[in-house]
C-alpha cells in the first residue's frame, strides 16, 4: 500500500462503501507501505507473503499459480461475492483466481496498456497482454479513468469499447483542503525563492529527467531565483540524486522521498509540474487543482494531455521536451495573470466534476449489480 494514486482509490473504497450493503476487506500480495496505518479497522486483511518466504527452487510462473490459488481458496473460504482491481499487476491473479472461483469481477483500467504493461522492464509483457485480454473481457464489469484509456485498452486488448465504463477518479475534497493548511516540514522550503512543485513515482516514465534538465537552465537563465521540489520515491532516485550534485543544484533542487502529506506543499506552491510520459487520469493533477495551484502538463495522449485538452485549465508542453518545460515555466513567472486565472477556474472544475461522494455511489451500484450477475 504505497502511496500512489490507485492505493489511495482503494482506500477511498474501503472506507466510503456503506457497511449496510457491503462488508468490503483487502486482499495484498504484501502488507507493505505507508498507507497500511490508513485502512479502516472493521476491514480484515489479508496478504499472500505473510508466513511465506520464496521457494527454494523457482521456475517461471510457479509463484504466480501459488497466488491465484491462493486468492481462489481465499474467496471460497471467505464467501466473497465481488472483487475489485484497479492495478493490471492484480488483474493477473484476480482474473484466474475469480474464474476458477466462479467470483464476480469488476476491473479498472488506469493507465494506457500500450505504455504501462509494454514497457521494456515489464518481463513476460507478451504474456500478459494476453492474460489481461482475457481477464478484463470475462470481468462482469469494466471500468477506465477516461475514454481515452478506455480506447488505448479496446485496441490493445481487442475488446469492444462498448464493454467499458467510464468512471473518472474522485478526490478527497474536504481531506486535502484540511491537510493543505498543516505546516511544511522541510528546513529547504524557506525564503523568497518561487516554489516548483512535482509529486510522483521516481521512474522514467514519470519525466523527472527533463524536468531536472529544464530547472538547470532556468536556473542557469535566471540565478537561483526558484526551487524545486520533488515528492515520491522510486528507481531513479539515486541518478536522479548524483545529477543533482553534477548540475550544482543542491541548494534549490530537493527530493523529499515519499511525503505522507503533500498537499501543504501544493497549497504553497507557485508551480504543479507534471512530466509524465504517459498517465491514465493523474490524481495528484487533480489536487493540485483543488490547492489553487497553476499547472504544466505534458502533452500525452491519455492522461493530463487528454484532460487539459479536453479543459485548458493548465499549460501544456510536448513530451520529454525539456525546451518546452523551460519556456513554460519562464512564462508562468513572467507572464502570471493567464496561470493564477486558469488555477482558479480549476479549483471549481474540481470541486463540481470529482466529487468522492458521487464516486463511491457509482461505485456502490457497479458492484453491487455484478455480484448480483451470473458467473459461470
Amino acid at each position: 500500500m504505497d502511496g500512489g494514486g490507485s492505493e489511495r482509490q482503494l482506500l477511498y473504497l474501503l472506507k466510503g462503501l456503506d457497511r449496510s450493503r457491503f462488508e468490503p476487506s483487502l486482499y495484498l500480495l504484501r502488507a507493505t507501505g505507508p498507507l497500511l496505518t490508513q485502512i479502516p479497522e472493521d476491514c480484515p486483511m489479508t496478504a499472500f507473503w505473510t508466513d511465506r518466504t520464496a521457494p527454494k527452487f523457482n521456475w517461471p510462473g510457479r509463484i504466480h499459480h501459488q497466488q491465484i490459488q491462493h486468492l481462489a481458496d481465499h474467496i471460497r473460504s471467505h464467501r466473497i461475492e465481488v472483487l475489485y482491481d484497479r492495478l493490471f499487476h492484480m488483474t493477473m491473479i484476480s482474473g484466474p483466481a475469480s474464474r476458477d472461483a466462479h467470483c464476480a469481477r469488476v476491473s479498472t483500467i488506469v493507465s494506457p496498456p500500450q505504455f504501462d504493461v509494454m514497457r521494456r522492464d515489464n518481463r513476460w509483457r507478451w504474456i500478459k497482454r494476453r492474460r489481461l485480454a482475457k481477464a478484463y473481457r470475462t470481468s462482469q464489469a469494466l471500468l477506465s479513468v477516461s475514454a481515452g484509456t478506455a480506447q488505448a485498452a479496446a485496441d490493445f486488448y481487442r475488446i469492444p469499447i462498448n464493454r467499458f465504463e467510464i468512471v473518472p477518479s474522485p478526490i478527497d475534497i474536504q481531506t486535502i483542503e484540511t491537510k493543505s493548511q498543516e505546516p511544511i516540514p522541510f528546513p529547504s522550503w524557506t525564503g523568497t525563492a518561487k516554489k516548483i512543485v512535482a509529486v510522483g513515482r521516481l521512474g522514467t516514465e514519470k519525466g523527472h529527467t527533463e524536468l531536472l534538465e529544464a530547472f538547470a537552465l532556468l536556473i542557469a537563465n535566471s540565478g537561483k531565483k526558484y526551487q524545486l521540489h520533488i515528492a515520491g520515491e522510486g528507481p531513479l532516485r539515486r541518478a536522479l540524486e548524483n545529477r543533482i550534485r553534477e548540475l550544482n543544484l543542491n541548494d534549490c533542487a530537493f527530493l523529499h522521498g515519499h511525503v505522507s502529506n503533500p498537499y501543504p506543499l501544493l497549497k504553497q506552491a507557485d508551480l504543479f509540474v507534471l512530466p509524465s510520459h504517459y498517465e491514465g487520469l493523474p490524481n495528484v493533477m487533480l489536487e493540485a487543482m483543488l490547492c489553487h495551484c497553476p499547472i504544466l502538463a505534458t502533452n500525452t495522449q491519455q492522461g493530463a494531455g487528454e484532460y487539459l485538452r479536453a479543459e485548458p485549465l493548465g499549460e501544456l508542453v510536448p513530451v520529454a521536451s525539456i525546451s518546452g518545460l523551460l519556456n513554460a515555466m519562464i512564462d508562468r513567472f513572467e507572464n502570471p495573470n493567464p496561470w493564477t486565472a486558469r488555477a482558479n477556474l480549476a479549483y471549481h472544475h474540481v470541486q463540481k466534476h470529482h466529487n468522492l461522494e458521487h464516486w463511491i455511489q457509482t461505485l456502490s451500484g457497479i458492484l453491487q449489480r455484478a455480484a448480483q450477475s451470473h458467473v459461470s
